[in-house]
């Protein structure tokens, strides 16, 4: 469980780092999606700034890349599509429960007796 920070074409400051372990931070801790590694690839061409962001969980990939002109303004954009697809990951874990064994065998039973 850790978040991987690369710079391309700058350097990654203390700053920087701190400010995407405390916006992913809570994303390696949740132990519903079991998150198992973040990897954030920060690239600058010119003057526009682009952050990707890669969360490995137990059996999903989630992937979000942003482009803009503000290197913070880019990361965030990428880690709130990260929270959003975490969100819809969570809601389907959440509604994936089996049937209770007894309410299987009413329902089978209610059945072959309409029949």
């Amino acid at each position: 469980m850790s978040i991987n920070i690369t710079g391309r074409q700058f350097e990654i400051t203390e700053a920087i780092r701190e400010h995407v372990e405390s916006r992913l931070g809570a994303l390696l801790a949740d132990p519903v999606i079991k998150a198992t590694s973040i990897n954030v690839v920060m690239e600058r061409e010119k003057n526009r700034f682009s952050s990707s962001v890669v969360l490995a969980c137990k059996y999903h990939v989630l992937p979000a890349k942003v482009e803009d002109f503000d290197l913070y303004k880019s990361f965030d954009q990428a880690a709130s599509k990260i929270e959003a697809q975490v969100d819809v990951l969570k809601e389907k874990i959440r509604e994936h429960k089996a049937e209770a064994l007894s309410s299987s065998e009413a329902r089978k039973a209610a059945d072959s007796s309409a029949e």
